[in-house]
């Protein structure tokens, strides 16, 4: 079984085409997306429709939440008046987390916050990390960093991010990855890959350009030009 893992489009419409495209090409099982479908760029209605016309699965990320619940800063009106009330109301009932058995492996896929009341990267210190493995998962999966990485952490146990389609940090790509794997309980080879795809920043730009009204402008066009986020990044508290 293969399993694409997106997340975190953030209204970034040329990522994520490009990823949808790269993800056609190499054929999948499964398309499961770990949330933030929207906020950020310009296009999130278009993010939106395209993550529930195509995904199997969709968690509920902090932008989608905050959004669809109205509780961020008075200029995500912009963000609001692109969705309307029937997307922000299905964002709002999205699930929080997923969980599966995969060759062997109790996993367990979230977003990151809202699950997390402070972002943790996957480089922190274990102990700080054990609490996202209770009661008894083995394999645990998020995004929200906006950047790929793989732990092994004693007793058996792996902690993977999958990057970000349309808002990736540190390199401007859109980025998600493919779990490659066996359904069921009993054990068997696995196999995660991370993807790392040039798309049409340009267009981004432009698009970012031509939205009258976004908030953040140019501090967006930072982050998916540089992958240095503009508005100054703090693992433990950006939105």
């Amino acid at each position: 079984m293969r399993i694409a893992l997106i997340a975190d489009l953030h209204g970034n419409l040329p990522a994520t085409e490009t990823v949808a495209a790269d993800i056609k090409r190499r054929g999948v099982d499964a398309l499961w997306c770990l949330g933030d479908v929207v906020g950020k760029g310009p296009s999130s209605a278009e993010t939106c429709d395209w993550a529930f016309a195509h995904c199997d699965l969709i968690l509920r990320g902090n932008w989608d939440e905050g959004i669809a619940l109205k509780q961020f800063a008075a200029n995500d009106q912009y963000y609001y008046d692109q969705l309307g009330e029937a997307r922000m109301k299905k964002l709002a009932e999205l699930p929080l987390e997923h969980h599966a058995w995969l060759s062997g492996r109790h996993l367990r896929l979230i977003h990151g916050r809202p699950i997390m009341h402070a972002l943790q990267a996957t480089y922190e210190d274990e102990e700080d990390l054990n609490w996202l493995f209770e009661p008894n998962f083995t394999m645990v999966g998020y995004a929200d960093i906006h950047h790929a990485g793989l732990r092994t952490l004693h007793r058996c146990r792996q902690l993977f991010s999958i990057g970000s389609v349309g808002n990736s940090i540190r390199l401007p790509m859109a980025q998600y990855a493919i779990l490659t794997c066996e359904q069921g309980r009993e054990k068997a080879d696995f196999d995660l890959q991370f993807i790392y795809l040039e798309y049409d920043r340009d267009r981004a730009v432009r698009d970012a350009r031509q939205s009258p009204g976004m908030p953040h402008l140019e501090a967006y066009i930072q982050e998916i030009t540089t992958g240095v986020y503009g508005r100054g990044f703090n693992a433990k508290a950006d939105k």
